[in-house]
C-alpha cells in the first residue's frame, strides 16, 4: 500500500477524527477527514496510484475530501 504525505490542520468533531490536508500536484490541497490512527510518520494510507503523468501521480483518497473527490494528482515525491 502507498502513503501520502499530509499535513494536519485541526481537530475533527470525534475526539478519534483529524482533518488532514494532502497538497495537490498544481498547489493546492484537499482537506478530508481521517481516524487519527491511520496516520503514521505524517502520511496516510492511499491505494496503489490508479495513474501518472510525467511527476504527477493519481491516488485514490480512503475517504471523500470536503469537497466530494475521492482520486486526486499528487507530485510522485509526496508519495512512499
Amino acid at each position: 500500500m502507498a502513503q501520502v504525505k499530509i499535513e494536519q490542520v485541526r481537530e475533527g468533531q470525534h475526539p478519534s477524527e483529524v482533518v488532514v490536508a494532502v497538497r495537490t500536484a498544481d498547489g493546492g490541497s484537499e482537506k478530508l477527514v481521517v481516524d487519527r490512527r491511520s496516520i503514521r510518520n505524517d502520511a496516510l494510507d492511499v491505494g496503489y496510484p490508479v495513474g501518472e503523468d510525467n511527476d504527477r501521480l493519481l491516488v485514490e483518497l480512503p475517504r471523500e475530501s470536503m469537497r466530494g473527490l475521492w482520486r486526486v494528482w499528487v507530485k510522485r515525491d509526496s508519495v512512499d
